[in-house]
C-alpha cells in the first residue's frame, strides 16, 4: 500500500447543480456577456503573526497590540482577472451594506448585460440588490453547492 494525496469534497456538493452552472457560464461566454466575479473577505486587527525568522539558535521576537480590537471588511469584484472594483468596511458587512455596495459602486462600474456571480452568504440575496441588477439588465447566478 503506498501513500497518496487525499481529495476531499464537500458535503454538499452537488455535480448536477454544478454541471448546470458551469453550462450557464459558458452559454453567457458565448454570447459575448461579461462575467463578474463577487466575494468578500475580512481582516481581524488582533491576529498576531505566529511564525517568524530569526538566525539559527536564537529566538523569534515581535510585538502585538493587545488593545487592537476591530475587523476591516472587503468586498470586491473580478472581470477578466481583473479587480474591477474594491472597497474597505470597518463595519460588519450586513444585507443593507452588501446592498448600498452593489447599487453604488459596483453597478456604475460594470458592463453592460453582465453576469454577476456570488455565493449563496444570506446577505446577498437581498431584494433591493436583486432589483437593481435586474433593472440594470444584468442576470444573477448563484453558486452552486
Amino acid at each position: 500500500m503506498s501513500r497518496i494525496k487525499k481529495s476531499l469534497k464537500h458535503p454538499k456538493a452537488n455535480k448536477e447543480k454544478r454541471a448546470t452552472f458551469f453550462q450557464k457560464i459558458k452559454e453567457n461566454e458565448e454570447k459575448m456577456h461579461p462575467i463578474v466575479f463577487i466575494d468578500e473577505s475580512g481582516f481581524a486587527h488582533d491576529m498576531p503573526r505566529t511564525r517568524g525568522y530569526a538566525s539559527k539558535g536564537q529566538r523569534c521576537f515581535g510585538t502585538h497590540d493587545w488593545g487592537a480590537k476591530g475587523r476591516t471588511n472587503v468586498i470586491g469584484a473580478l472581470f477578466g482577472g481583473v479587480l474591477l472594483t474594491v472597497s474597505l468596511f470597518q463595519t460588519t458587512i450586513t444585507t443593507a451594506v452588501f446592498n448600498a455596495w452593489v447599487i453604488q459602486d459596483l453597478l456604475p462600474k460594470r458592463p453592460k448585460n453582465s453576469v454577476v456571480v456570488m455565493d449563496n452568504a444570506t446577505f446577498h440575496k437581498g431584494g433591493d440588490m436583486v432589483k437593481a441588477l435586474e433593472n440594470g439588465g444584468h442576470t444573477l447566478l448563484y453558486l452552486p453547492p
